[in-house]
């Protein structure tokens, strides 16, 4: 009996990205039995390939793709654009994979042989970083460790996974990326929800994406900007979730001991930058970082948005 099984690709003013994601998922090893397609939900007012452009690109792949158009602007808003576009196409299984990144032939053989395996419907995979230009020395990459494949997870990223079609389909469980998120945590959300209706998620410990992270991305502007908006989006996550003044409860002194000693070695930093430039920038930075995550914590409580992603690196 075969199964269908549809990969869905948000994507948004980087067109070159886009096409290295497709040709990447053209050569994915076809598990026996299994029908391949992708949908891309373009996240644009005004979409880049429609007509002549899509066909053009289309004709250099014997994966079938189908393109979708998305114009509010906001990634859970493309998100559940793309699980309607694959619903569209009656699937077992729905894979999700973002823009900037190139799937390893084997990703969705080993992906699919997982939850065969485990009895699973989620199976999440990790993301191999490939950076244009080095991270500066303070920063701390954030890595998962190797797990064995099979480990019950609890919450996901939306950029290397795997879902039965049962979690989105109407007569199933039916969830939704919550549109409120606009800013970051989306993802995270949905998928600890999908653990809480009882839906059995999984680590695949050796189903590898690639992601290129541009030079734009690691600057400290950036980078501290990120960390702000993680912190935001996860306060207001919270919010959403638990009510506003238990969030409060926990994000006023948790905010506050951030800033505090966020202060504090910021400002030892800077003063031991002169005599050990690089132990006092680490420390300087490590300040500055955690007064980010405390000020993007009462910014969340709060309801204020962030516009990290409205800056698009890469192309």
């Amino acid at each position: 009996m075969t199964q269908k099984l549809v990969i869905a690709v948000c994507t948004a003013q980087r067109p070159n990205m886009l096409k290295a994601c497709l040709y990447s998922l053209n050569k994915l090893i076809r598990p026996v039995g299994t029908e391949i397609l992708a949908v891309v939900v373009e996240n644009d007012p005004q979409p880049h390939f429609q007509g002549a452009a899509a066909g053009e690109l289309t004709s250099q792949l014997s994966l079938p793709v189908h393109f979708y158009h998305e114009k509010r602007k906001g990634i859970p808003f493309a998100r559940n654009c793309a699980l309607e576009a694959a619903l569209e196409h009656d699937p077992d299984w729905v894979a999700l994979i973002d823009d900037d990144e190139r799937a390893e032939p084997d990703w969705i053989e080993k992906l699919l042989s997982a939850c065969a395996e485990h009895n699973a419907e989620v199976a999440n995979g990790p993301v191999r970083r490939i950076y244009e230009k080095p991270a500066p020395h303070w920063w701390k990459s954030q890595l998962l460790k190797p797990r064995p494949t099979g480990t019950v997870i609890t919450e996901a990223p939306t950029n290397n996974v795997l879902l039965s079609a049962r979690i989105i389909r109407n007569d199933g469980l039916a969830l939704r990326f919550d549109e409120r998120l606009t800013f970051g945590s989306e993802d995270i959300d949905f998928f600890r929800r999908t653990h809480v209706a009882g839906a059995k998620m999984i680590w695949v410990d050796d189903a590898f994406v690639e992601e290129d992270i541009p030079a734009s991305r690691v600057t400290t502007k950036r980078l501290l900007s990120r960390m702000h908006m993680a912190a935001t989006s996860g306060a207001f996550n919270i919010v959403l979730r638990e009510g506003r003044g238990k969030a409060a409860l926990h994000f006023i002194p948790k905010s506050t001991r951030r800033m505090l000693f966020g202060l504090l070695a910021t400002l030892v930093g800077f003063v031991v930058k002169p005599f050990a430039k690089k132990r006092g920038e680490k420390l300087f930075y490590y300040g500055l970082i955690r007064l980010m995550k405390g000020s993007g914590n009462l910014r969340g409580l709060f309801g204020r948005a962030h516009n990290y992603y409205d800056v698009i690196d890469g192309n």
